[in-house]
């Protein structure tokens, strides 16, 4: 009769479920970082007599929350990174990078002294002037809340 048991010496390899979490945490972590290096937020003034704009943009890792951002996207890489190669635990501890992130992106925006900088006015068929979110904030906070729901679904599917 074959001996249907394992060695004791092995060990059992990961599911590929638990892999591709941790490498989506990885490419998710790594998406994260980079977009502490986009435009967040600027001030956009039309000219309405040329049809023109202009905007003045503010990169994430101008301002302190945008190196959190940057801080958490390598943390989340480097526990996916973890994840793969010893515990899916290590994926689903990225869930904390991820909160940090979006509590990071949402005290950017409720700074006082960034929208006291960025007053808007209007003189209508002259000039209008208005802060901006940009894309770099959006993309901030979903690659964050990506990295916490993946690393949700790394502790969910723990056995």
């Amino acid at each position: 009769m074959a001996d249907l048991t394992s060695p004791p010496h092995r060990v059992p390899t990961g599911s590929g479920g638990g892999t591709l979490i941790s490498m989506a945490v990885i490419v998710t972590g790594l998406a994260l970082a980079v977009t502490a290096v986009l435009p967040w937020a600027g001030v956009t003034a039309e000219f309405g007599l040329v049809g023109t704009e202009l905007t003045q943009a503010i990169r994430g890792i101008d301002r302190a929350p945008g190196w959190f951002v940057l801080g958490a996207g390598v943390t989340a890489t480097l526990l996916g990174v973890l994840g793969m190669t010893r515990s899916r635990l290590f994926t689903g501890f990225a869930i904390l990078p991820g909160a940090v992130a979006a509590f990071a992106l949402a005290m950017f925006l409720t700074d006082p002294q960034e929208w006291v900088e960025r007053l808007s006015f209007r003189i209508p068929g002259l000039v209008d002037v208005h802060p901006t979110v940009q894309y770099g904030w959006f993309a901030a906070l979903i690659a964050s809340v990506v990295v916490a729901a993946l690393a949700a679904a790394a502790l969910l599917r723990r056995r």
